[in-house]
């Protein structure tokens, strides 16, 4: 059984309406050989299964926010929830490969990463990634996207 035939146990949630997350997805998928991780956005319907507040795109503020997630070992009973930073860290190091090195910041204190996260949840629409558009995502990467 291939890993793309698996049902998905590792789950990123990103904003689905902001090109910088998209693209950041697919360099993950990219990244992320053995097919470890799945992709949804925060809007969809999968997303559904996180608590609504993990799902806000804004803060109180109404600026933009939205705090990646990722939930690892989904429907186990090691499922996990990464937030923010941790969640960008621990999806690099499931990656596997050369991006593992990265995982130890994530023992970081929260008051040196979760700024520097938040700065660029807040501009990530005006943060450019290569393109001025999205190009459609191959096959491959369409077998890890949720609703």
């Amino acid at each position: 059984m291939s890993p793309s035939d698996q049902s998905p146990n590792n789950i990123l949630f990103l904003d689905g309406d902001c090109m910088f997350c998209q693209q950041s997805a697919t360099m993950l998928h990219r990244l992320d050989k053995r097919g470890r991780l799945h992709f949804a956005p925060l809007q969809g319907e999968t997303a559904r299964i996180l608590p609504e507040a993990w799902r806000q795109l804004e803060d109180t503020n109404n600026q933009a926010s939205g705090a990646a997630v990722l939930t690892e070992y989904y429907g186990s009973d090691r499922q996990m929830h990464w937030r923010g930073a941790d969640a960008i860290l621990r999806s690099l190091y499931l990656t596997g490969g050369i991006f593992k090195i990265f995982w130890p910041l994530h023992w970081l204190p929260r008051w040196i990463k979760s700024p520097a996260y938040q700065f660029i949840a807040r501009h990530r629409h005006r943060l450019k990634f290569g393109k001025e558009s999205c190009s459609l995502p191959d096959a491959k990467f369409r077998e890890h996207m949720l609703p």
